[in-house]
């Protein structure tokens, strides 16, 4: 029965969400996955290749191999700061690359699934539909939005915007950063901080819609078995600042919110302007793929029974939040 699964690639497997998605298709596909920077050592095996993007030859060869059926692209420099600092890097790996795969997948007939971001947008109206038009701020979301364009010819393909993806992924844990210096997602570096006693300040003015990576590569693997070629807004249901987002981190994971203190942007130094609200509306994605998005509480608990099994030591002792 094996040789008739569809092949699935996964480029950029040891990024949180690229190892949420080879969890979850192991069970329907053939699942194969990249990784650069980033070893990924409880997956080490004949099924993962070491890829750096920017090197044509080296994609061309991976999909030679492989022969997918379906690819998924989660590969992105996303490092604010590092982008708008490194703008030729940006576009290599955000935009150029996103071009040849798309090419690629023409060449074998595959269907190209291409996470992008809430980026694209300057954040001055927030609950962004897809009709929106795009007004990026800075060099990653300029790049992201030029990657969106290739991703477009390719002949099957759909573009997912999440917003700060979040999730447990023991691959951070052992402390490795991605290529662009970037260490952990937001949630998890919060929670090591909260786990250390360390104090938190948080900016309270930016607004964004985060995403649960289990949910991001749920999205993903119903849209790379979907034949309709679309644009989709794949973000959690609530539109937050940072800092309450911080804060229901604490409450959930058994935390006092007393060591979190608000802060405005304009206190830190930030390289790239950020939008000050890039929420998403997510409803189009909802109705089409008559899928219902879990909320901010039951994402953040789906996360927590995570690290309850794998790291329990993460856990604060505070009670548990009321409901």
């Amino acid at each position: 029965m094996s040789s008739m699964q569809r092949r699935l690639l996964v480029l950029g497997a040891s990024g949180l969400t690229g190892y949420k998605l080879i969890q979850l298709a192991t069970r329907r596909f053939e699942v194969y996955g990249t990784y650069n920077s980033r070893s990924i050592t409880p997956y080490e095996d004949e099924s993962l290749f070491k890829l750096d993007v920017k090197k044509e030859e080296n994609l061309r060869k991976i999909f030679r191999d492989i022969k997918p059926d379906i690819v998924v692209n989660t590969i992105a420099l996303h490092n604010v700061d590092y982008c708008e600092i490194h703008q030729e890097e940006a576009f290599s790996v955000n935009a150029k690359a996103v071009g040849i795969i798309a090419n690629l997948c023409n060449n074998l007939g595959s269907r190209l699934i291409h996470i992008s971001t809430d980026f694209v947008f300057d954040g001055q109206q927030g609950n962004y539909s897809e009709l929106d038009a795009p007004n990026p701020l800075n060099v990653y979301g300029k790049s992201k939005l030029e990657g969106e364009v290739q991703a477009k010819s390719s002949a099957s393909y759909s573009i997912v915007r999440p917003s700060v993806v979040y999730g447990w992924t023991p691959l951070e844990m052992q402390g490795l950063t991605s290529s662009s210096g970037k260490p952990m997602n937001f949630a998890l570096w919060a929670l090591l901080k909260m786990n250390k006693g360390e104090e938190l300040k948080i900016v309270n003015d930016q607004f964004t819609s985060p995403t649960l990576a289990d949910v991001l590569a749920t999205i993903a693997l119903k849209l790379a078995i979907r034949e309709t070629n679309a644009l989709y807004h794949a973000a959690g249901t609530v539109c937050i600042s940072r800092y309450e987002f911080t804060k229901k981190i604490a409450n959930m994971m058994g935390y006092l919110i007393t060591s979190i203190k608000p802060i405005k942007s304009n206190f830190l130094t930030q390289t790239a302007k950020r939008p000050p609200n890039s929420c998403l509306n997510s409803e189009k994605l909802q109705k089409d793929l008559e899928y219902k998005l879990p909320d901010i509480d039951e994402s953040l608990s789906i996360m927590k029974s995570q690290i309850e099994i794998e790291s329990p030591n993460l856990i604060g002792h505070i009670g548990t939040p009321k409901n």
